[in-house]
């Protein structure tokens, strides 16, 4: 029976990979490439061979349906990222579904676990993490305000996943909509003195940045310390961060 692998790789430092993905990686016929150019490199460094084909969030049908016919044919592929775990915040979910729609079981789909930035992050972060939230990027500008605000409203510690060129945007905004939610929650309990509902807080937000890399680096402290370093300092702008806010 044919197989689908899904294979972490990683988010940085090419040695966080697992012995049993570098066998997967040079025994599949086909490795599926969110960018094959990414993928080659690590490939490459220890000395894999496999041919690789692109997939990623903008392949068309088309592009699926010859990967399908490769699994229909027998062939075992593997699937990555550029980095990290594959479907995590990543559109690799979408073959998986077609896969599973297609075969209805007659193809394997196996996890090859490896690294992920949201693990990494809690990892280190010090907030208790045995119930959190993971929202992955927020929208650029639809919906940006309201999933904000159900970031602040979590119960749980929520995690995401902000770029260089709007993580100083995300901070502000974070912060702007904490100080609404707490007027509001203000305003509701002089009216009802028995309600109860808490104000939120950044006293716990964690900021990682370029987990596993060469210059990475953990915010912890103060929120306003934490948003003014960051954005006084363009090299603090560099890099792909983790947003963990606490509660």
């Amino acid at each position: 029976m044919p197989t689908l692998y899904i294979v972490g790789t990683p988010i940085g430092n090419l040695e966080d990979i697992s012995l049993r993905a570098l066998r997967i990686l040079g025994e599949v016929d086909f490795v599926l490439c969110e960018d094959t150019r990414v993928t080659s490199k690590l490939l490459s460094n220890y000395k894999i061979k496999t041919q690789t084909i692109s997939c990623h969030q903008h392949s068309d049908q088309k592009k699926i349906n010859e990967i399908l016919d490769l699994l229909r044919s027998g062939k075992n592929l593997a699937l990555v990222t550029d980095a990290g775990t594959p479907g995590i915040s990543d559109p690799g979910g979408i073959l998986v579904q077609a896969v599973i729609n297609e075969f209805d079981g007659k193809v394997n789909i196996e996890s090859v676990p490896g690294p992920s930035a949201v693990t990494a992050a809690l990892s280190i972060s010090g907030i208790p993490t045995d119930k959190f939230v993971f929202m992955g990027f927020p929208p650029h500008k639809k919906g940006r305000q309201t999933f904000i605000r159900k970031i602040i409203e979590s119960e749980f510690p929520v995690v995401v996943y902000e770029s260089k060129h709007r993580i100083i945007k995300f901070l502000e905004e974070l912060e702007r909509e904490t100080d609404i939610y707490n007027k509001e929650v203000e305003k509701a309990k002089i009216k009802n003195p028995k309600l109860k509902i808490k104000k939120a807080n950044l006293e716990s937000v964690v900021i990682a940045r370029e987990l596993s890399k060469m210059h990475e680096t953990t915010y912890r402290g103060d929120f306003q310390k934490i948003k003014e370093r960051i954005k006084e300092n363009k090299d603090d702008q560099k890099g792909e961060f983790v947003v963990i806010i606490g509660k």
